[in-house]
């Protein structure tokens, strides 16, 4: 998924360039309070982000001075406001120290929420919900930070197409502004884009144009241009897909003009070129190669890209197919091999709407045919043969392994399914003969070694502390971790690690995998009804973040996957 104006999502944006070196105060300043040095700023903001800059240098300047943590943290929030390179990570974490020295939760929520900005803006969606997180820990509930922080999670929830808890954040934060008559906010206008934005990309185009007249109508009043061109943009690219072509490129190409004046918007302009060259495509103009050419050459250099923008590559291949040059269909594939691999990166899974015709193992192939085609003249029969010969064994060697791992995943995921218990599990495969070792179903658990010489009633509380921990499915809160439940448990951390391991034989990690793996295996055989369900799903009711920790956990305790496990559930019913 494509971002637009991510930073829409914050008060302000990262549109400018950063502090100045060895800045003094201009006398015309010097005599200015430090509010009026703020007021100044804000006004400047959207204007003319060079004197934003004096501003803001000026405000920090000020700050250290005064020797004043509050001011400040008010400088670094000031210079990552108009800056727009790793020089803001820089500013934001001087503004996390500044606000720690003051112990101000306020300021500590807003620094770490432009963290998880910044992250998201990167693609780094990890980091970035860590931290919306951390700063949804430190903002006052139900308050405007507090909401705002939900929008963000928003956004990032629509990054994993999980378009209507996406929409219900967004309306949220919309709901609450409305609410308080925040109405007049710059953050009122940004969550009227940010929701044309979410209902753009669910394909819901009547909600998305709605929100985009409304944003409209809220821009007379603020004049941001870089909030009018995405505007122009969603709108742009909803009035395409509603099969009016011709209407659609003058508003794209008014949109690209104002983009282009402001170099951070290179990933606007690339979607904005991607959608001209699509309507150029349509109208069979041959300038949508150019158009897509220059989609690529953005994505190269950021290294930034959506699945929406992958579709460039089929179409420039398919190009350079029909007209016979091998070196640029080559050059494509090489570059769309790329981006599926930073796509694999930066998502937690991949989209299922991939084209075949260009998946990763047939990209490989026809990529070592073209190499050998262009190459023909120069190599002989022997070595295309002695080449074609280690392929086709590199292969049917692949198959096998991979044949083998399927043939385990399906013998555990069976013996999961129809049995009871570990011991049912252990007595079963027992009764197999392999050629191999025996498979293991679960891991045995190592003998626990004696208790250290530790209060007998410390030890009885934790126990029961611990069993109550079990009972009541506390395990499944996705923040717990050592920390929370050494807290919970009136302990502290050392203790809580070192009595887990000797009760349960387990470090904590384990011991919590453990109960929720097993928690999830009986709910699975128990409840139909979330066997139908996504595997990201069923990782969420096992509290799980994501569903690479659910899956490699559930691989690690069971030997088998998720998958084939709700496979074998399912067959063992239609027995």
């Amino acid at each position: 998924m494509y971002k637009i104006s991510f930073i829409l999502v914050l008060f302000s944006s990262l549109c400018f360039s950063q502090s100045i070196r060895g800045f003094q105060i201009p006398d015309s300043l010097k005599n200015r309070s430090f509010e009026q040095l703020e007021n100044s700023f804000e006004k400047k903001l959207y204007i003319n982000k060079d004197k934003a800059a004096i501003y803001a240098n000026a405000i920090l300047l000020e700050g250290k001075k005064n020797k004043n943590n509050k001011q400040i943290a008010d400088g670094y929030e000031s210079l990552y406001k108009i800056s727009n390179d790793e020089q803001a990570l820089l500013f934001v974490d001087s503004m996390i120290i500044a606000s720690k020295k003051m112990q101000n939760p306020e300021y500590l929520s807003k620094a770490y929420r432009y963290k998880g900005v910044y992250y998201y803006y990167i693609a780094n969606y990890s980091k970035s919900l860590d931290n919306y997180l951390i700063a949804k820990g430190y903002a006052k509930k139900e308050g405007e930070v507090y909401n705002n922080i939900n929008s963000c999670i928003g956004l990032l929830k629509l990054e994993l197409q999980n378009y209507p808890e996406a929409v219900k954040l967004l309306l949220g934060y919309k709901n609450y502004l409305e609410k308080n008559k925040l109405t007049h906010h710059t953050n009122y206008e940004k969550c009227l884009y940010n929701l044309a934005y979410a209902y753009h990309v669910s394909n819901n185009l009547d909600s998305s144009n709605y929100y985009v007249k409304r944003g409209f109508e809220q821009n007379l009043k603020s004049k941001d241009q870089d909030l009018y061109a995405s505007l122009s943009l969603v709108y742009g690219i909803n009035t395409f897909k509603q099969g009016n072509p011709k209407i659609a490129l003058p508003i794209l190409e008014k949109a690209t003009t104002i983009f282009t004046k402001n170099p951070d918007n290179v990933q606007n302009i690339a979607l904005s070129e991607y959608y001209i060259g699509k309507i150029l495509y349509s109208i069979d103009n041959k300038n949508f190669i150019n158009r897509f050419e220059r989609v690529d050459s953005i994505i190269m250099v950021s290294k930034n890209v959506s699945y929406e923008l992958r579709n460039t590559y089929p179409i420039l291949i398919d190009y350079y197919k029909k007209t016979g040059n091998k070196e640029k269909q080559l050059f494509y594939i090489e570059h769309l091999l790329s981006v599926d691999s930073i796509l694999s990166k930066n998502y937690s899974f991949l989209s299922t709407e991939i084209n075949k015709k260009y998946d990763t193992p047939l990209l490989l192939n026809e990529k070592e045919s073209l190499i050998a085609d262009l190459n023909f003249k120069n190599y002989t029969l022997f070595w295309l043969l002695g080449v074609g010969g280690l392929l086709i064994a590199g292969l049917i060697f692949l198959q096998i392994k991979n044949r083998k791992k399927i043939k385990l995943y399906q013998f555990k995921a069976n013996l999961l399914a129809r049995s009871l218990n570990i011991k049912e599990i252990a007595s079963a495969e027992a009764e197999i003969v392999h050629d191999e070792a025996p498979y293991q179903l679960l891991k045995q658990e190592t003998e626990k070694p004696k208790l250290l010489n530790l209060s007998d009633n410390k030890i009885k509380q934790l126990r029961i502390q611990l069993e109550e921990f079990e009972s009541t499915k506390r395990f499944l809160d996705k923040t717990i971790n050592l920390d929370l439940l050494s807290k919970e448990l009136n302990t502290n951390r050392a203790y809580l690690s070192k009595l887990v391991n000797e009760l349960k034989g387990q470090n904590f990690p384990q011991y919590l995998n453990e109960l929720r793996i097993n928690y999830i295996i009986e709910e699975l055989k128990k409840n139909k009804n979330l066997q139908k369900l996504t595997i990201a799903a069923i990782a969420e009711k096992a509290g799980y973040n994501n569903v690479e920790s659910f899956t490699n956990a559930f691989k690690k305790i069971t030997d088998t996957l998720p998958s084939y496990f709700i496979k074998a559930l399912k067959g063992k019913e239609e027995l």
